[in-house]
């Protein structure tokens, strides 16, 4: 009876410290992130941190595992895995987005918005919101808008430094109608390849350039075989985070309630440490020989007039309501109706402590 006791007594203790040593929650519901940029770079610390975040805040009931640089395929691949389900969550750009939603391509109008605040405005209010709803009928939820950041040209083959440089040069673009009438306009021959192609492409010159953000340039280096770069900030590029429709729903509303907070902070911290790097990246692109040039009045002048086509393009590929209010939201910046909120961006943004030293450690 004393040995029945003891072993009972010894089970009790064995499951009492098996419950203390469990953590409190498992993971219930899991997610892959994916998106096709390097490792470390800002989109690729937004990611962690949204997963840490979300993992902290629902106390280890959400995992989000983040797959970087086209682990899991180039941007199309990626967003069709989203609507199928074989990936949860990505961040993807316009680009590739046009073909589930050509109405996005107004984003890619040439020369819109004039400043970081303008663009924020612009994507964080109706328009951006509506823009987001879209993605419902194909099955993806977008949840909110990151950022890629501002895109400039870089070439093999000339300096460019007025529209007529680009004729002749045959350039990648994402694949997206309004990227290759951007370049076609200018007498370029527009290459539509996914992004995790390009650095070879470049390096083999089966194309004789591109045009991206500075840290897609630096972080792919592409200044191996681009002498030239540009920074003439022809279109801000977003990031756009989707999740699968049905798992978005699946989830309780707190669970989704945690996760659209935390997507909105994270989005905040991502924007100030991408614009934070950008002047870094464009410094290291100097000091691997790379020729920076910033246009003048006179030369950014003559790109906005050579691609003032691209609007009547826009109306065409994304639809004229879309492209008719965006131009209004710019004549209304310019008014300065948006004032007050451009205010409150730039006084909001400037809490934002992000890790820049410790971000541009990753790219020695």
């Amino acid at each position: 009876m004393k040995n029945c006791k003891k072993s009972i007594l010894f089970v009790l203790m064995l499951a009492v410290v098996t419950l203390v040593a469990a953590p409190a929650f498992a993971a219930k519901y899991n997610f892959k992130l994916a998106h096709v940029i390097t490792a470390g770079t800002p989109i690729d610390v937004g990611a962690h941190k949204f997963a840490e975040l979300v993992s902290q805040r629902t106390k280890g009931q959400v995992d989000i595992k983040v797959f970087p640089a086209g682990q899991l395929g180039g941007e199309r691949a990626i967003i069709e895995g989203v609507q199928l389900g074989t990936i949860e969550m990505s961040f993807t750009t316009t680009g590739a987005i046009a073909g589930f939603a050509p109405e996005f391509q107004v984003l890619d109008l040439p020369f819109l918005f004039p400043t970081y605040e303008a663009a924020y405005t612009y994507l964080d209010g109706e328009q951006g919101k509506k823009l987001l709803a879209l993605l419902d009928r194909k099955g993806i939820h977008g949840v909110v808008f990151l950022e890629n950041g501002w895109r400039n040209f870089t070439s093999s083959k000339r300096e460019i430094k007025l529209p007529g440089d680009i004729k002749g040069q045959k350039i990648r673009v994402m694949e997206s109608p309004m990227y290759m009438g951007l370049i076609s306009t200018m007498g370029g021959s527009p290459t539509p390849m996914a992004y995790p192609e390009l650095p070879n492409a470049l390096l083999q010159k089966v194309i004789d350039g591109q045009e991206n953000p500075s840290v897609n340039i630096y972080s792919a280096k592409m200044f191996e075989s681009q002498p030239w770069m540009t920074q003439d900030q022809h279109t801000y590029n977003v990031m756009i985070m989707k999740v699968n429709k049905k798992k978005w729903n699946a989830l309780p509303a707190d669970i989704r309630k945690i996760m659209e907070d935390t997507a909105a902070e994270v989005s905040a911290f991502q924007r100030k440490l991408n614009r934070e790097c950008d002047d870094d990246f464009i410094a290291k692109l100097k000091s691997k020989g790379m020729k920076v040039h910033i246009l003048t009045s006179a030369e950014r002048t003559a790109f906005e007039k050579a691609l003032l086509p691209m609007y009547d393009k826009g109306r065409t590929v994304a639809g004229a309501t879309w492209v008719n209010d965006a131009v209004q939201f710019r004549k209304d910046w310019d008014a300065g109706k948006y004032k007050k909120l451009e205010q409150k961006y730039i006084v909001d943004y400037r809490k934002i402590n992000v890790p820049v030293k410790e971000t541009m450690a990753n790219f020695k």
